[in-house]
């Protein structure tokens, strides 16, 4: 989830930048905010529902990984009983087929944990694309030129931070 926030905080330096600029070269002084960006994922309806899209998906697949892994030990079970009345051309046959299967569940398991942060990539994107907006409004009225997420921030007054309110307007 840390990679999202990344991904999130960029967003959000990109949405902000263009009003930043120009209050900049207005000869005003940047007055920085920040807002913490996993509590918006954790506690708005756009990120609850994302959070269980994504929790959904991985139990899914988890089962699909564990039907494929339990059949492999199975069929691993299964050789080891027949091991001593197998003739040797058929037990490496059989060993061979079985390392195949390891390698395909090693596969699949790399696949679907790229498909997961893919999915979960586009989740904090959507999730963005609902809140730049609100951040900007927000950032506006508070009389701030620059968002921060909290993760970027060492310490700051608690004053500055605008998650509540914007977390508040992603609740309507």
């Amino acid at each position: 989830m840390k990679h999202n926030v990344a991904i999130a905080f960029l967003g959000i330096c990109f949405v902000v930048g263009g009003f930043v600029r120009a209050e900049a070269q207005g000869g005003a002084n940047p007055k920085i905010g920040f807002m913490d960006l996993q509590r918006t994922l954790s506690e708005t309806k756009v990120g609850k529902g994302a959070k269980r899209r994504l929790e959904a998906t991985k139990k899914k697949k988890q089962n699909e990984l564990n039907r494929k892994q339990k059949s492999l030990q199975s069929a691993a079970s299964e050789l080891e009983k027949q091991r001593m009345m197998l003739k040797p051309a058929v037990l490496q046959k059989r060993e061979r087929a079985l390392q195949e299967k390891y390698v395909k569940l090693q596969e699949t398991y790399m696949t679907l944990q790229q498909s997961l942060v893919a999915q979960e990539a586009e989740l904090v994107k959507e999730i963005f694309g609902k809140a730049a907006p609100v951040i900007k409004k927000v950032a506006k009225q508070k009389g701030f030129t620059v968002i921060l997420d909290k993760t970027a921030i060492l310490w700051a007054d608690s004053k500055f931070d605008i998650t509540k309110s914007v977390n508040g307007q992603l609740n309507k």
